[in-house]
């Protein structure tokens, strides 16, 4: 707004005709109102055009325009303290010392990362879902300790898997089966 008020100061101390004084401060008052509008330059915060950007010491984060010196992270600008600090993952800020990036939220070193979730230190990642110590992960389920996957079954502890199937009996000494 400033900027518009000291061009128009200008122009009128100018040494034009009034009519050309008049079409400067109608011109500048129009660029004013486009640029409302979000056509040309854009200002921090605007709808961004291509290249919004590209003029200033910034970079495209979403709609807006961040400082180089900012972290951009889900399309919103962090200050420079925020990224000494954090590093974006996705749409969240992960601490850098101790926190890591999991597809689109942050899990402790300690934790290992299994698609939409932390697993904690002792547990399996089974096909995005955290099965407890000592379990078993078959075809995406999560078996209790000691059993034995066969097929897309866990086999109980004691049981054998006998051609993809849980038996309780072993049908033979040579019928390939194994036991949980």
């Amino acid at each position: 707004m400033s900027a518009l008020i000291d061009d128009i100061s200008r122009v009128i101390a100018s040494p034009v005709s009034r009519r050309q004084a008049f079409k400067r401060v109608s011109g500048a008052v129009g660029g004013a109102v486009l640029a409302c509008l979000g056509f040309g330059r854009t200002a921090r915060g605007q709808r961004l055009h291509v290249n919004a950007c590209a003029d200033y010491d910034q970079v495209q984060c979403g709609t807006t325009c961040c400082y180089t010196y900012e972290l951009c992270c889900g399309g919103t600008c962090y200050g420079a303290s925020v990224k000494a600090a954090y590093n974006c993952c996705t749409t969240a800020l992960c601490r850098k010392h101790d926190q890591q990036c999991c597809t689109n939220h942050c899990c402790t070193n300690a934790q290992t990362c299994c698609g939409p979730q932390c697993c904690n230190s002792g547990q399996a990642c089974c096909s995005g879902q955290c099965c407890a110590a000592g379990t078993v992960c078959c075809n995406g389920k999560c078996c209790a300790a000691h059993a034995v996957c066969c097929g897309n079954t866990c086999c109980p502890e004691g049981y054998f898997c006998c051609a993809n199937k849980c038996v309780m009996t072993r049908p033979s000494t040579s019928a390939p089966c194994f036991p949980a």
